[in-house]
């Protein structure tokens, strides 16, 4: 092979390579969209069970959920964010937060966590809300930290 044409030959094999690498996976792709979307799953499940209407995910609720989430996790501490801005962004008459930390997916913060406590049991079964989001991060330790929104416009 001449040099220019091995040249070319590399710098095409090179091109391939840094175009497959450098193209990054979608971010639904990850652990956090799945640990979010096992906890929407488990909660739906809990409300049919409990002759609940299922709730649809907003994607407003999803940017609060998100913020509070990454929030927690930067801290690596748990708190409920300020809901009155979530209601009026979102145009909501209704709204209601439950955050955790330390489970390590999205079915067991809501199985375990939040399905046996009295306040988030109830804010998973209220009737009145019609819809959720959840987001999930890690902190630097690799904690989980999860906030779930709901609401009712």
């Amino acid at each position: 092979m001449t040099r220019s044409l091995l040249g070319a030959l590399c710098a095409a094999l090179l091109g391939a390579l840094l175009s497959t690498v450098a193209t990054p996976a979608p971010a639904q792709a990850g652990p956090a969209y799945e640990y979010a979307r096992q906890a929407v799953k488990a909660t739906n499940a809990a409300r049919e069970a409990n002759g609940r209407k299922p709730l649809r995910v907003s994607d407003c609720l999803r940017d609060f959920a998100r913020k509070q989430a990454v929030a927690m996790a930067r801290e690596s501490r748990m708190y409920h964010q300020d809901l009155g801005p979530v209601m009026e962004k979102c145009h909501l008459v209704l709204v209601g937060e439950n955050v955790a930390y330390g489970y390590p997916t999205g079915r067991s913060v809501v199985n375990q966590g939040w399905l046996k406590s009295e306040g988030h049991r109830a804010n998973i079964l209220n009737r009145g809300f019609r819809l959720v989001a959840v987001a999930a991060r890690r902190d630097s330790h690799g904690t989980w930290y999860a906030a779930q929104v709901f609401g009712r416009r």
